[in-house]
């Protein structure tokens, strides 16, 4: 069985909530994500990671409030491989978003 850990952070966006999907959507295709999926009753995304050095998933959920959209990112990743003794999985996987989310 593999050894899981997860890792927690959050971004503000200004915008609405139909174009926070948009834009988090486009982000995890152009990240390499697999197997996306929409809630829209709930406001929320799930995708799957998997690359040579990273597997896991990614959580996305999306709440309004009175500054914008708040984005809650949960990674969760395999972190009993050789690959992670080096760099963390996580952060692999929060990168792969981040660096799309445009």
């Amino acid at each position: 069985m593999a050894i899981r850990k997860s890792k927690e952070k959050s971004l503000q966006f200004n915008g609405t909530l139909v174009e926070a999907k948009i834009k988090c959507k486009s982000a995890l295709e152009a990240g390499g994500f697999k197997k996306i999926e929409q809630n829209d009753s709930i406001n929320q995304l799930n995708a799957k990671f998997n690359n040579f050095f990273a597997v896991g998933s990614l959580d996305i959920g999306l709440a309004k409030t009175d500054h914008g959209i708040t984005i809650s990112l949960k990674s969760t990743a395999n972190a009993d491989n050789i690959f992670a003794l080096f760099s963390s999985p996580n952060d692999k996987i929060m990168r792969s978003f981040n660096d799309n989310f445009k």
